[in-house]
């Protein structure tokens, strides 16, 4: 999902997460995860199915609308909401701006040349969502009754998209004629919709919302819970060059609507106590892990990695068994490969006095 784009008539559909056209969208995005850049299959632990939100029984909203912001904010159910915005992009599609004739400054009437309104998404990150899938694990295991898991999870969601909304009020000075809270995709977002043309038709508010990009976004994130790449420079080329075109000490947008985010979560997961927070930093351990397994094997994936690894195991393979080189004959990725040499280290190598040795034979386990 894009983090930023102009709220048009499909934008505004889809921000109805109960509409047809939202369900289409999903639809279209849960194919394309399906496949990498090269027609081959996604590695087990693809993102899409292990860190969405998972309910059991619970039965949740795919979303909720809320019309205006802070003292005027209003529930609306999402068709009111969807109809809402398409009556304010409509209502503020022109604005009052200015031209000199002669030496006069009138005041005259302007189009926007595109949709009044705008969107920008907050996501949840994955390690987030683990968190938080466990906790509804615990409390269904502790007998908690489906309404009261529902309630506790919407109560504990609603203080972060509060947050947000706030922030981006107070760092960009535009309007706000709704946000939401989505809970149906794969990772659980918070959307503000804004404007600079109020209910006058004056301009009003920061001309630019100055954003780095969704990939940024990420990698920001990554990097703060310490799984990012230390051989990847493109996120500090990133940042430089929004620091030549906005000046030092300007943090992007997006990256700060993220952060305000995290720290809503990292207080209220400290609110329940000590042990919610070792179970948030083993939610982030894992992600860890998993970033680190998920990186490796993508490099893998890639047909020039592929050649590199193929050629690195092809020398390296006449210093293993016998056993072991007619398995590695046997394989058909470099994955596998991979593995295979990996588990018969584990087992070439002397083990501990109180771990046996790997047997071999777990190789074939990998084929």
């Amino acid at each position: 999902m894009s983090l930023r784009r102009p709220l048009n008539a499909e934008g505004i559909r889809h921000s109805n997460a109960d509409s047809r056209t939202h369900a289409r969208h999903v639809d279209q995005r849960r194919q394309q995860r399906g496949f990498q850049w090269v027609p081959e299959s996604v590695p087990e632990g693809n993102p899409a199915a292990e860190f969405r939100l998972q309910v059991g029984d619970l039965t949740l909203p795919n979303g909720i609308y809320f019309t205006g912001s802070g003292g005027g904010e209003k529930q609306v159910p999402g068709l009111g909401f969807e109809k809402h915005l398409a009556a304010e992009n409509w209502e503020r599609r022109w604005y009052l701006g200015t031209m000199r004739r002669g030496d006069k400054l009138c005041t005259v009437q302007r189009q926007h040349k595109g949709p009044a309104l705008g969107e920008v998404v907050t996501n949840y990150a994955p390690w987030q969502m683990l968190f938080i899938n466990g906790e509804l694990r615990r409390w269904e295991q502790a007998g908690v009754s489906a309404e009261d898991r529902k309630a506790t999870l919407l109560a504990f969601l609603n203080p972060q998209r509060v947050a947000v909304v706030e922030a981006f009020q107070a760092a960009t000075g535009r309007e706000i004629p709704g946000n939401y809270l989505h809970l149906d995709s794969n990772k659980i977002h918070v959307g503000v919709i804004q404007t600079r043309t109020n209910r006058d038709h004056q301009l009003v508010g920061d001309k630019f919302l100055r954003t780095v990009g969704a990939w940024s976004v990420a990698q920001a994130r990554i990097v703060e819970v310490g799984a990012g790449d230390p051989g990847d420079g493109r996120l500090a080329q990133n940042l430089e060059r929004f620091a030549e075109r906005h000046g030092e000490g300007v943090q992007p947008l997006d990256i700060r609507l993220h952060a305000v985010l995290d720290g809503k979560f990292d207080e209220m997961v400290a609110a329940m106590g000590d042990d919610a927070v070792l179970r948030y930093e083993a939610a982030k351990e894992h992600y860890r892990e998993w970033k680190t397994k998920a990186r490796r094997e993508s490099a893998l994936n890639t047909p020039s990695s592929q050649r590199i690894a193929w050629d690195v195991i092809r020398l390296v393979s006449p210093l293993f068994p016998p056993q072991v080189q007619a398995t590695l004959r046997l394989v058909r990725t470099a994955v596998q490969a991979v593995q295979v040499i990996s588990v018969a280290l584990e087992a070439i190598a002397p083990a501990p006095p109180s771990q046996p040795a790997t047997p071999t034979h777990e190789i074939n386990k990998i084929l």
